[in-house]
Formats: C-alpha cells, structure tokens, sequence
C-alpha cells in the first residue's frame, strides 16, 4: 500500500509540472485576463477532469505558477551566488547574476504582467509580490554575514540598507525599460559600486579596530 501512495504521489508531482509548465508561457504572453484555460489544458495533454483535480480554479493556477517560478529562478540564483567564497563576495555577485537572469528573460519579469494584474488585489498582494520580500529578507542576510566578517561597518542597519538596494535595483530596470538603452548593467555596476563606498569596510578602519 505504501509503494502505491508513493507512486501515487509520485505521479501527481509530474503531472502538477506538466501542468504548471504548459501555464507559465500563457500566462507570461497573456497575462491573467488573457490567458485561456482550454488552451492551458490543450497545451498540458491532460483532460480537464485531471487538470481541475490539480488547480480547481483559474486563480489556484495562477498563484501556483508564480510561486514555483519564482521558488525555482531563486534557488538557481542562489546555488551561483554560492560559490563565491566569501560573505562580501556573495554580497556584491547577487545583484550582477540578477542583472544577468533579469537581461536572459528570467525570475519575476517573466511574470510581469501577470503578476502586475493579481497584485491589484490587496487579498493576494502579500503571496504575488513575495519575491519582493524575499529578496530584502536575503539581501539583509548578506549584509548581516559580511558585517559578522568585519567586511561591512557595524553602524549600518542591514534591514534597511537591504530595503534600499532593493528598491534602487527595481529603479534600475524600470528607468532602463523607459529609456530602451539597454544600460542596466552599466546602471547595476555603479549602484554597487555606490553601495561599496557606503558600507564597506576600508582597510585603515580595519586595522583600526
């Protein structure tokens, strides 16, 4: 009965990604008004007793798609931040390979505009906008484990300096989306370069302490 369940289980997971993998590009073109359920179900190969007996509603799928998205673009962001060495480093590397993922289509503008429609409605607001959240709360992280390091004054508040990076990255890729100049790289350089003057720890004061 065990080994059942587990198949079971098994096969319900492939068929959610088969699901929330034929989805996500309708969703990404159309939106959430736009975006059609019949073609969803005919993209998936399910019937639509299957496909309803995984997302009951139109609204359930939405939600998913965006959570697992986003949940499997970090985790990828995350696993390459890693392999800097030290805490400063990853610091500094998260914007530079978002600016990377965001330039190849990835993370949370894939969504845009699907994600720009749900988040008018303030009961849902919280779970659609929950990149942004997740995205301070890590960078906060960072700045906590390189000021543990000695690499990032103490006097900084690494919950709001997070805030700040964060909003002055999204700044970046709305004011380089308006200019069409294909300058958000140069754009991101220069905040962390700006940042590193504010927060970073010089060798003289360094030695100092």
């Amino acid at each position: 009965m065990e080994a059942q369940a587990a198949a079971g289980t098994e096969r319900g997971g492939r068929t959610c990604r088969q699901i929330l993998e034929a989805a996500a590009p309708v969703f990404a073109e159309h939106g959430y008004a736009g975006a059609s359920l019949n073609q969803i179900i005919l993209r998936s190969g399910l019937t639509k007793g299957g496909f309803y007996f995984h997302f009951p509603s139109k609204l359930d799928l939405a939600l998913a798609v965006i959570g697992d998205h986003n949940q499997r673009w970090f985790d990828r962001v995350m696993a390459e931040v890693a392999t800097q060495p030290r805490a400063i480093d990853r610091l500094f590397a998260l914007p530079r390979v978002l600016t990377r993922s965001t330039l190849a289509g990835e993370g949370p503008s894939y969504l845009r505009k699907l994600t720009d429609e749900l988040s008018r409605d303030p009961a849902i607001r919280d779970e659609v906008c929950g990149s942004v959240r997740i995205g301070i709360e890590t960078t906060a992280n960072q700045f906590r484990e390189a000021q543990a390091d000695g690499e990032i004054r103490p006097d900084i508040d690494p919950d709001a300096i997070a805030e700040v990076c964060v909003g002055s990255f999204t700044g970046m890729q709305t004011l380089t989306e308006q200019l069409a100049d294909g300058q958000l790289e140069r754009r991101v350089e220069a905040l962390i370069q700006v940042v590193r003057t504010a927060t970073e720890v010089r060798p003289q004061e360094g030695g100092a302490s």
